[in-house]
């Protein structure tokens, strides 16, 4: 018996019902099952699962393969041009950002997936093709559209100092 388990009920039958192990032959005993429960990655809803599992649905875990995919994407950018790299999560920056284009001021659209001109992408203040670092202090919040027009100019900008 695990230690959750202890002074609880585990089986809410009657003693001697039908169903109870005792009465089923071949049976030693029943599978315990541990019940994980935990914050969804994506869409932070509370949700339980018996396995190790860090998003609720299909749709959400597609979402943080897609994240995880861009992040690598960056990264491998920033080492090709031997920048200094750190950890930058995505979703750490857009709620920093509060979700707003740092280049319009307008809001981003959470759930627009990319090349939708809404969606939210990371823009690097002081672009990798001069120089700039891959780390959260460099990296803001901007509509992919905003973004891809802004390209590979800009780093004339006071970097955000983050305390």
């Amino acid at each position: 018996m695990n230690s959750y388990q202890r002074g609880t009920n585990v089986c809410s039958l009657p003693q001697g019902h039908p169903a109870l192990p005792e009465r089923i032959p071949n049976r030693k005993s029943w599978p315990s099952v541990r019940v994980f429960f935990t914050t969804c990655a994506v869409c932070t809803t509370l949700f339980a699962t018996p396995y190790t599992v860090s998003t609720c649905s299909k749709p959400c875990a597609r979402v943080k393969r897609r994240w995880a995919r861009r992040e690598e994407e960056h990264r491998r950018r920033a080492r090709e041009r031997q920048a200094y790299v750190a950890p930058v999560d995505r979703k750490q920056i857009f709620e920093r950002d509060r979700w707003r284009c740092h280049l319009c001021g307008k809001r981003v659209r959470r759930t627009a997936p990319a090349p939708h001109p809404l969606s939210p992408s990371i823009d690097h203040v002081i672009p990798l093709a001069v120089g700039g670092t891959h780390e959260p202090a460099n990296v803001r919040t901007a509509h992919f559209l905003c973004n891809s027009l802004k390209a590979h100019r800009g780093g004339g900008e006071q970097l955000m100092l983050i305390g």
